[in-house]
C-alpha cells in the first residue's frame, strides 16, 4: 500500500512481481552541480516508517553535500580534534585520499566510515572516541558489529588505509604501541558468493529480443558488457560514446573507457588477411554479431546507451531494473533467458569466455583492462568446458590446432 505522503525526492514503481519498489533520486539541479549521490533503491513494500527512515539517510547526505558545496573552504571542526570522526572528515578531504581513490568510489568510503563512527560500544559512540584510544581489541569489536560480512571486510580495509595514510601527518594523534590497530584484526572466514554468468547465445537472445521490443539501447548495453567487458556503471554513465565507434581517426576500432580504473580501451573490430592462393586482401570482421546489434540501436544521444530523451541512465539502478524487466518479459514470451539475467552476468560471461578461449592472463588483461592479476582472476568461472580442455591438455589430447584451422578456414570465406 502506498503511503499518503512520500519523503522528499522519493518515488515508487510497481514491479513485475506485483510488489512496490521505492527509490530516492537526486534533483537534476544538484546532479548538474556535481553531487555524487544520484539515485538509490530504498526497498520493496516498505511501511511508511521504514520508507521515511530509508529516505532520511540519502536526504541527510544530500544536505551535507550542499553545505560543503556552499562553503568548500570550511575546515573540519577542530574542537573535536583527535577523535575518530575528526580523523575521518580530515582524511576524506586530504590529498592522501583524493589522489589515491577514484571519484566514483569516494561516496562508498564515506558511507562505510560514517557507519563506523555511528557504532555504539560500551564507552559510547566510536566517532567520539579518541584515535589514540582505539586498540586492537576495539577494532575487533567494531568489526564484529558488522559480522563476517563483505561490509565488515570493507570496514577493516578502509580503516587500515586511513590509519596508515594519516599517521605521518598527525603522528601525535596515534598510539605508539600499536600504530595501526586494524592490522591486528583477523577476518572471519566466509563462503563468498560466486556471481553468475551467461554465455554468448543467451546474450544475443536477449539483445535480439530487446530490439524486437523497441529497446535497442538495452540490447547494446548487454553487448557492451559481454563483448567489450564494460562494467554496468560505466555503461550507464556514458563511457561508451557513439563518437568512439568507428571514428574518423580509428575507423576500424571502438574506443571505450573503464570508469573505475580510468583506463582507455581501443578494441579492433576487424583486420586484413591476404589469401595465399589469390593474393586478395580479405577483411575479417571480429565482432560481426555485435555490430549488427549496434546498427539497430537508436541514437537517442551522444552515448550508445541512454534514455529515449537522450539523458544518461546514470549511477543508479534504473538501467539494471530495465534490463531485468526486459529479460522477464522475454522469458514470459518463451525466450531461453535465465532468471536473474543482468548486465553484471553478461560481463562475467565475457570474462569467462576469455579463459575458455585459452587466452593467457596477459592477453585477457589487455582486453579487460584490469590493472592487477588478482582483480582479473576472480571473474572467469570454472566452467565444464574449461575443466575438459585442461584435462585434454594434461593427457595430450588437445585439439586446439585443429580448432584454430577450422576457425581460420571459416573466416577466410567472409568478406567485408
Amino acid at each position: 500500500m502506498i503511503p499518503v505522503t512520500l519523503p522528499q525526492y522519493t518515488s515508487f514503481k510497481k514491479l513485475a512481481s506485483g510488489a512496490t519498489g521505492y527509490y530516492w533520486t537526486c534533483p537534476t539541479l544538484y546532479r548538474k552541480a556535481g553531487c555524487p549521490y544520484l539515485s538509490a533503491p530504498l526497498g520493496v513494500n516498505l511501511s511508511e516508517k521504514e520508507l521515511h527512515e530509508a529516505a532520511r539517510v540519502w536526504n541527510d547526505r544530500l544536505e551535507e553535500w550542499r553545505r560543503q558545496k556552499a562553503n568548500p573552504l570550511q575546515e573540519p571542526d577542530t574542537s573535536r580534534y583527535g577523535t575518530v570522526e575528526w580523523l575521518m572528515n580530515t582524511y576524506l578531504k586530504h590529498s592522501s585520499f583524493t589522489e589515491r581513490v577514484a571519484e566514483f568510489s569516494r561516496p562508498d568510503y564515506k558511507r562505510v566510515l560514517d557507519r563506523v563512527c555511528d557504532i555504539k560500544l560500551e564507552k559510547g559512540r566510536v566517532g567520539d572516541a579518541r584515535v589514540a584510544n582505539i586498540a586492537v581489541s576495539t577494532a575487533e569489536k567494531i568489526y564484529e558489529a558488522f559480522g563476517g560480512t563483505r561490509m565488515g571486510e570493507k570496514v577493516v580495509t578502509y580503516c587500515k588505509a586511513m590509519w596508515k595514510r594519516m599517521k605521518p601527518h598527525y603522528p601525535e594523534m596515534f598510539r605508539t604501541d600499536t600504530p595501526n590497530p586494524w592490522e591486528g584484526v583477523t577476518l572471519k572466514r566466509r563462503k563468498k558468493q560466486t556471481k553468475g554468468h551467461v554465455d554468448r547465445e543467451t546474450v544475443y537472445a536477449f539483445a535480439n529480443g530487446a530490439i524486437a521490443n523497441g529497446r535497442g539501447e538495452l540490447a547494446a548495453a548487454a553487448v557492451l558488457a559481454f563483448e567489450w567487458l564494460m562494467r554496468p556503471s560505466s555503461i550507464g554513465a556514458g563511457y561508451a560514446p557513439w563518437t568512439g565507434y568507428r571514428a574518423s581517426d580509428h575507423p576500424d576500432k571502438i574506443r571505450l573507457k573503464h570508469r573505475k580504473t580510468d583506463e582507455l580501451a581501443l578494441h579492433p573490430l576487424e583486420y586484413v588477411e591476404r589469401d595465399e592462393e589469390t593474393g586478395e586482401e580479405i577483411v575479417i570482421k571480429l565482432y560481426e554479431d555485435a555490430e549488427k546489434i549496434l546498427a539497430q540501436t537508436p541514437r537517442y544521444g551522444t552515448s550508445i546507451v541512454c534514455k529515449k530523451n537522450g539523458v544518461l541512465f546514470g549511477d543508479g539502478t534504473f538501467l539494471a531494473h530495465e534490463v531485468r524487466e526486459m529479460a522477464d518479459k522475454l522469458r514470459d514470451e518463451g525466450e531461453a533467458i535465465p532468471v536473474g539475467f543482468s548486465l553484471d552476468k553478461c560481463r562475467h560471461g565475457g570474462m569467462t569466455e576469455l579463459e575458455e578461449s585459452g587466452l593467457t592472463e596477459g592477453q585477457g588483461r589487455a582486453l579487460s583492462k584490469h590493472k592487477t592479476a588478482a582483480a582479473y582472476r576472480g571473474y572467469a568461472k570454472d566452467t565444464e568446458k574449461r575443466v575438459l580442455e585442461a584435462t585434454k591438455k594434461r593427457f595430450g589430447h588437445s585439439e586446439q590446432p585443429k580448432i584454430m584451422n577450422k576457425i581460420n578456414d571459416g573466416k577466410s570465406g567472409k568478406k567485408a
